[in-house]
């Protein structure tokens, strides 16, 4: 979530996906927050002594619930103590000293303080030790018929597992997590210091969202979740049994799916993407369109008469295996290893920055990630002048280049950039690579696919911004140091030619349908593909999910070919899941032109 510091707040509400589901499960969900807390506080009320545990992620509205419960019971005179999570976490000072590593504060290296070291630790190492104790003993002690209600993130901590008899979890979608923060209603974990927003925002991403994240996952592994909650809003709560919850995600997870974008101005943005998909005119532009960045997004679900919102994170959590394969599931350790995001700046006021990305190694032990940050670009629409910048002219004028990226971002010096750094005429169809460690950048007047490998931070090295203020008027930060160490010199014009930006080449055909191969080569662990069709094509995910987006044509319907009712309608631009379950599919052309189909899959090898 480190790069969604300021989503747009619009709620696209098209991209609702329709699982074929026993309507008995809509019966049983409660739905509204007024409802939930009803039913929260029958589950308190119906038990004779025991303990309750409600945790979630960061911003759930912990203290507006207990307050809720708290008026229920009232009336009802019951023995009821709850007890906030945080009375047991260690000092602000002691917490700021145990994550000092993960939120260094080096603005040599990190002006802006942007980046971090994800926390691996559980909620245990907040817990001060003796407060702890004393809250086993007191929950172990209990004879008598009262019931405690432990709430708040780390409220079913797995250490008080033996001492907790049901369980539920307050879900938050990553961009609500974002809205409530800026509006002021979320403080970082134990924190009684008053911080930047920004450095709220990074704090949650390396520590407070890492432990509810990875707290929710082993609740769904063990099965210790009894209620699951979808609460970003008071119309969409909705209270569903693990079992059902389990049920709603499995059958997701045999069907076509689409994820619910999140939408983000930006300096640099555009307007193709606005104008495609006919959104309001409340936008000043449109520079990012994350519609399948895992960490970032949430998946629309309906049920019958109600509509959930989940985030996508936590349907991968529950149906891993069936949206991935067992295969690339367990060699990403449950995380879903591509991401997707449209970056447009179509009819824009200029390019995006020269930048890089940290290659693996890098990656993996400078800030804790999972994997390298590896990107690829397809060019989706182009207008007058188009142009991608890759790799550098000439290897040789490398440090050259360095020292005045050095040099400006300390006087603001302008860079000749295209001095230094290669670019190629886009047009639409054309693939490039952009392994970590490439220098690269979207040049003004196009859309672009951008695809990504697992890594879900935002470690974008800005070497040269055209001196140019961000929306909030204050200089957008350049990262030379990080770009110093990272960037792969050699990676010049030729190499580009000859390995991340090469000519299609047929792999396969059918009756009236071609596959292109776009882009591949042993530096990135995925595959792009292209899929030209004027009726229909087909495709097997063959153990190995794929994802597609309609990037030339009216409109598609993709489906399976054993159950065609398990299928998703996509519009021009939409992307698309097709999960492991569904097999063997069958993409159908539902609009009079021909169809371009880009398509990425895990390569074979992995």
């Amino acid at each position: 979530m480190s790069f969604m510091f300021n989503p747009h707040p619009y709620d696209d509400p098209k991209p609702v996906n329709r699982p074929i589901l026993d309507r008995e499960i809509e019966n049983r969900t409660v739905f509204s927050y007024k409802s939930a807390m009803e039913k929260i506080t029958a589950l308190v009320s119906a038990k004779n002594g025991g303990v309750l545990a409600i945790d979630g992620c960061p911003s759930a509205e912990f203290d507006r619930m207990e307050t809720s419960v708290c008026e229920l019971l009232a009336v009802k005179g019951y023995d009821v103590e709850f007890i906030h999570i945080s009375s047991i976490y260690k000092s602000s000072k002691e917490l700021e000293e145990l994550f000092s590593e993960n939120l260094p504060e080096d603005r040599v290296k990190d002006p802006v303080l942007l980046y971090g070291k994800l926390y691996k630790g559980k909620y245990e190492a907040i817990f001060d030790s003796h407060k702890l104790q004393s809250l086993k003993e007191c929950l172990c002690n209990n004879s008598s018929s009262k019931v405690y209600v432990l709430i708040g993130q780390g409220a079913a901590a797995e250490v008080l597992w033996p001492y907790i008899d049901t369980i539920i979890f307050l879900d938050v979608t990553p961009k609500v997590i974002m809205l409530r923060t800026i509006a002021g209603k979320y403080k970082n974990i134990g924190d009684d210091r008053k911080r930047t927003l920004k450095l709220v925002q990074r704090r949650i991403y390396y520590i407070d969202l890492e432990l509810a994240v990875h707290l929710r996952r082993a609740l769904i592994d063990s099965g210790k979740l009894d209620w699951y909650i979808a609460s970003d809003h008071d119309d969409s709560y909705a209270m569903i049994s693990f079992s059902d919850f389990g049920e709603i995600t499995k059958s997701l997870a045999k069907q076509p799916f689409r994820c619910k974008p999140v939408y983000i101005e930006g300096v640099w943005g555009g307007h193709y993407v606005r104008n495609v998909r006919k959104l309001p005119d409340v936008f000043r532009n449109i520079a990012w369109v994350f519609d399948l960045i895992p960490l970032e997004v949430s998946v629309l679900i309906d049920l019958g008469n109600h509509i959930i919102d989940i985030p996508y994170y936590t349907f991968v959590q529950m149906a891993g295996k069936e949206i991935m394969g067992e295969h690339i599931s367990d060699e990403f350790d449950g995380y879903f290893p591509i991401r997707f995001n449209y970056d447009d700046t179509f009819h824009s006021s200029g390019n995006m920055s020269i930048q890089c990305h940290p290659p693996k190694e890098f990656c993996m032990s400078n800030f804790g990630e999972h994997g390298t940050q590896d990107e690829g670009y397809y060019i989706v629409a182009t207008g007058h002048g188009a142009k991608t910048y890759c790799g550098f002219k000439n290897s040789d004028k490398v440090d050259e280049f360095l020292d005045l990226v050095e040099k400006s971002e300390q006087d603001s010096t302008p860079i000749p950039y295209d001095e230094y750094v290669n670019s190629i005429q886009s047009v639409p169809g054309k693939q490039f690579l952009i392994p970590g460690g490439t220098i690269h950048a979207s040049g003004r007047n196009q859309v672009i696919l951008e695809i990504g490998s697992l890594t879900v931070g935002s470690y974008t090295f800005k070497l040269y911004d055209y001196l140019r203020m961000d929306l909030d008027g204050k200089p957008r930060p350049i990262h030379s140091y990080y770009g110093r160490k990272v960037l792969a010199h050699e990676r010049d014009s030729a190499f580009v030619n000859a390995r991340l930006c090469t000519e299609p080449r047929l792999i396969d055909s059918g009756d009236g349908w071609e596959e292109y191969l776009v882009g591949e080569d042993p530096l990135v662990y995925y595959s792009c593909r292209q899929l030209k069709f004027a009726k229909h094509c087909y495709g097997d995910v063959k153990d190995r999910f794929h994802v597609i987006a309609l990037v030339d044509g009216e409109k598609v319907t993709v489906r399976s070919v054993s159950n065609p009712d398990l299928c998703y309608h996509l519009d021009y631009l939409d992307i698309v899941v097709i999960p492991n379950d569904v097999g063997k599919y069958e993409i159908v052309n539902e609009g009079q032109q021909p169809v371009v189909i880009y398509k990425v899959q895990v390569k074979e090898s992995i």
